[in-house]
């Protein structure tokens, strides 16, 4: 359209630029393969201004200087590349003299009679895009195309630079309203919101009829930056983009494999256990994963290190085919869990292994127990009365992460025969254990009078050896002997007394190991 647009123009102009000499005739050639003669008037910022008369004023033109193939004058010099140099000085006056002469009739190309082709149609302008996204709008710019003439609207392609007096895409609007367009589809190629993702924003404007289904439209879809094509053709979005682009009611689709969201998280200090709440730990970091899911996501990084836990949290919301990247850092942290039961005073265990009743509780409600292991928990809770009951719960790394219970009362009677049977052996084991442990307070006094008791029976020997000596006699033999029968008597009592203790922590111990076993 556009070089159609430009090639009109130049032979519709051309044909009466003979009547007037104002600048350097020349023969020009497009990159088309068109040629003609035309007044050269010179180059300015990478455009050429060619003049004549149309309608009995004298017009100029300018288009860029890479739209031509060639132009040369009357001689065969080359203007085109060599008009800085060759151009002659009257050409140049020239040009002034005529610049002076015909500025408030100026026009371009594009102003007005340049669109009258374009009444009746349906004009497509091209995507306004980046210039790193150059290659993806021109290919998504193809895909839409071809889409929108499939659902039987013939387009015709009209660039931004066609309308050279406008900036911005309500000035193109407007102008194609002017020449009678039926309708205008417009659109650029932005950054969104998110890292690593684009936003592609199109409207459709209905000149003339602001009933027409589609009229005044404006639809946008956020694609991945790293695999846009791929997930504009993804699970019919770019299909449903072009229908709601025309009025047309598009239902949503079921996410599937290609509406994943991926995302990145990196964390100070690296090696930190990254999980989403209510899950299981999924990755450490740096790492990425991804997800189907496209609501809100709270998602924990924490790292355990002798018994002290840095943590943090941060909330975030996917975008399908899109990756967000998160750069976390952690500091100390103090977690609880609290655990709360109605009524009070029951039981409390870890995990969820099968209580028996040699399980030991590690507390009574209420209570809250410092957490160095976050994530899913398991907790048991069991009262005399009530049915136990088993919770497993997200233990928050960041704070505290609370439970309360309330304990069912046990109604039926084969329920409470069964746990007043199963707390009778939980008893015996209780006792059991009970005297195993005082078991050992005997066991070891024992162990002290016997040793006690061998030292005086030592002691009573050297007595006994110091009288046998031939030098032995009078007063001092006879407390020798008296202080021997003293510590033999002494010995003696310690090893009674041993020796019950012995027997007593004995039996205590082997009464407690038949409870307990």
């Amino acid at each position: 359209m556009k070089k159609f647009i430009l090639t009109f123009v130049l032979f519709w102009a051309f044909a009466a630029f003979a009547d007037e000499l104002q600048g350097v005739r020349a023969t020009v050639e497009l990159v088309t393969g068109a040629k003609q003669t035309a007044q050269f008037l010179g180059i300015q910022n990478d455009t050429v201004s060619l003049g004549g008369s149309i309608k009995g004023q004298f017009t100029v033109v300018r288009i860029p200087a890479n739209r031509f193939k060639s132009i040369t004058d009357e001689k065969g010099a080359d203007l085109l590349h060599g008009a800085g140099s060759n151009q002659s000085t009257s050409s140049v006056s020239a040009q002034t003299q005529q610049e002076s002469t015909v500025q408030e009739t100026e026009t371009t190309y594009t102003e007005p009679s340049d669109l009258d082709s374009v009444e009746g149609k349906h004009i497509y302008i091209p995507l306004e895009r980046r210039s790193s996204d150059s290659a993806f709008a021109e290919q998504l710019d193809n895909l839409i195309i071809k889409l929108i003439k499939e659902s039987g609207t013939p387009i015709s392609i009209v660039r931004s630079e066609d309308f050279e007096n406008c900036s911005d895409a309500a000035c193109i609007r407007d102008s194609l309203s002017a020449h009678k367009a039926a309708s205008a589809y417009t659109g650029r190629i932005t950054a969104a919101r998110t890292p690593d993702s684009l936003a592609v924003q199109a409207s459709h404007f209905v000149f003339g009829d602001s009933t027409a289904k589609g009229a005044n439209a404006t639809v946008q879809m956020n694609l991945s930056a790293i695999r846009s094509l791929s997930d504009a053709m993804a699970n019919n979005k770019l299909q449903n983009f072009i229908k709601a682009l025309q009025g047309e009611k598009v239902s949503p689709s079921k996410p599937t494999v290609s509406g994943k969201s991926y995302i990145h998280v990196e964390t100070d200090p690296e090696g930190a256990n990254i999980a989403i709440h209510g899950k299981e730990d999924i990755c450490k970091s740096p790492c990425t994963f991804a997800t189907l899911d496209t609501g809100k996501i709270v998602l924990y990084a924490y790292w355990n290190v002798n018994r002290q836990l840095w943590s943090t949290k941060s909330v975030i919301r996917p975008i399908p085919g899109d990756t967000t990247k998160l750069s976390l850092k952690l500091k100390k942290s103090k977690p609880e869990l609290r655990i709360t039961t109605l009524p009070s005073g029951a039981e409390i265990y870890a995990g969820s292994s099968p209580i028996t009743p040699k399980s030991d509780p590690i507390g009574y409600s209420p209570n809250k127990f410092t957490i160095f292991e976050p994530g899913l928990s398991t907790v048991q809770i069991r009262k005399v009365g009530y049915r136990d009951t088993v919770v497993t719960v997200f233990a928050s790394p960041t704070e505290i992460t609370d439970i309360d219970i309330n304990l069912t009362p046990i109604t039926n009677l084969q329920e409470q025969i069964v746990q007043d049977e199963w707390e009778g052996i939980r008893k015996r084991h209780r006792v059991g254990k009970t005297l195993m442990g005082t078991s050992i307070a005997p066991l070891l006094l024992g162990a002290l009078f016997t040793y006690l008791a061998t030292l005086d029976y030592d002691d009573a020997d050297d007595v006994k050896n110091e009288l046998e000596r031939p030098a032995s006699g009078g007063e001092k033999y006879q407390k020798k002997v008296d202080e021997n029968r003293d510590l033999v008597d002494k010995g003696d009592r310690k090893m009674i007394i041993g020796g019950s203790l012995i027997g007593a922590g004995a039996l205590l111990l082997c009464v407690g190991f038949v409870l307990n076993f």
